[in-house]
């Protein structure tokens, strides 16, 4: 028969295993949560531009924008506003708009966004258009996990200099808080 000292030796070792195994499964569960809420996170939709921008220059200048939904759910309710305003950041933006699509976008759908600029507030003379940032701001919800999603796209574009159409670019992350500081000052 056990002594009472092997007994209370026993029973302190069934104590420490059993509250060491009930760490290593909590431990365990909340990898498997954060492992699982990560994951869903990551299916949740997001639009990423689909090849290179046009740009068409008539009457009215036009960027055409393609997006697809690369994430896994769809988008619902998606509202673009879209803002365009000269580099120099000292007048008032050129472009402001607001779009709501009402359709669903589904994973690896595209959808098409056109942003048209009145010419007479970018070109002040023929054959030259002063460079002007571009500025997306996408909104949308997620039906599966029931949650709205921001998404903000800053380019820039150098404009039309002696009759040359100049490349659209992202705008460096730099640029970033004067483009903020900007879109406050005039309120949007």
């Amino acid at each position: 028969m056990p002594s009472n000292h092997e007994r209370d030796w026993s029973t302190t070792i069934m104590t420490y295993s059993t509250v060491i195994f009930a760490i290593v499964s909590l431990i365990t569960a909340y990898i498997t949560i954060t492992s699982w809420q990560t994951q869903r996170q990551a299916d949740r939709p997001y639009f990423s531009i689909k090849g290179s921008p046009i740009i068409e220059i008539e009457r009215n200048i036009t960027f055409e924008f393609k997006f697809i939904n690369v994430g896994k759910h769809p988008a619902t309710n998606l509202v673009s506003n879209t803002f365009v305003f000269d580099q120099s950041l000292n007048v008032k933006p050129a472009h402001v708009d607001e779009y709501a699509l009402i359709n669903d976008i589904p994973r690896e759908m595209t959808t098409q966004l056109d942003i048209q600029v009145d010419k007479q507030l970018v070109s002040p003379e023929e054959g030259k258009i002063h460079p002007q940032f571009i500025v997306i701001q996408l909104t949308y919800t997620d039906p599966v996990l029931k949650q709205t999603y921001q998404q903000a796209m800053y380019m820039k574009w150098a404009g039309l200099n002696n009759g040359h159409q100049q490349p659209l670019i992202h705008a460096e992350t730099r640029e970033k808080e004067k483009i903020l500081n900007y879109l406050k000052q005039y309120h949007i």
